[in-house]
């Protein structure tokens, strides 16, 4: 780390944890590479290694970004897509996001009654893939994040259940502990594989893993 870096956060007013913060992510490679590679953050790095592993972009041509902000899975999903014709990425998420070109943005809570006729509006149809980075609000609270966690992905699994078209692929994070089983074996009811998975980019203190259902089984509900 540059030396006048150093000084500054030492001499600087921030309390420990936020120094702690911005150390960290000063000698983070993943940080430094998405800067040098025009990625909003360092997450895009997980989605390409889960994709380098399961191929969940191959013949795929619509992607379904739920808590894109601030674009780092949305730009990798660009990227996979550019070469394909007519490909549609859309991103949801209850901030703001700055525009990325080829992403069609809508900002909205995952809980809202009304997302999901939100994003048919945008959408039209189905979608090949359902990605899901959403993680909440750290409350300081192990076991409430936790949970707060696996509610979101049971959301997020339930939204792409709804929109996915048959053999379509579903990624997304998870913080391990309770509900993680429960989850999982829900999947196990709409994908013929499920996979758990930490790429190398996560951190190393971090709980999170990514579950990957692939080959989506439409089910006729009519």
């Amino acid at each position: 780390m540059n030396s006048r870096i150093k000084q500054k956060i030492k001499k600087g007013s921030r309390t420990v944890s936020s120094r702690r913060w911005l150390e960290r992510q000063l000698n983070d490679p993943y940080v430094k590479a998405a800067k040098d590679h025009g990625f909003r953050s360092r997450a895009a790095y997980k989605l390409l290694e889960i994709d380098e592993k399961f191929k969940i972009f191959k013949n795929k041509t619509s992607v379904l970004d739920l808590g894109g902000a601030p674009g780092g899975w949305s730009q990798v999903a660009v990227k996979k897509n550019s070469k394909i014709k007519n490909h549609k990425v859309i991103a949801v998420d209850i901030q703001d996001m700055e525009p990325i070109y080829g992403v069609n943005f809508i900002k909205g809570n995952i809980l809202d009654n009304d997302i999901v006729e939100n994003i048919q509006v945008v959408l039209d149809g189905k979608v090949d893939i359902v990605l899901s980075d959403m993680a909440p609000s750290a409350s300081g609270h192990r076991t409430t994040d936790q949970t707060r966690a696996i509610l979101l992905a049971e959301m997020a699994l339930n939204i792409a259940v709804y929109f996915l078209n048959d053999k379509g692929n579903f990624c997304c994070k998870l913080i391990r502990g309770k509900g993680e089983e429960e989850l999982v074996k829900n999947m196990r009811k709409h994908f013929k594989i499920i996979k758990r998975f930490k790429p190398a980019s996560s951190r190393k203190d971090s709980s999170e893993i990514f579950l990957i259902g692939l080959n989506f089984i439409h089910q006729d509900l009519a």
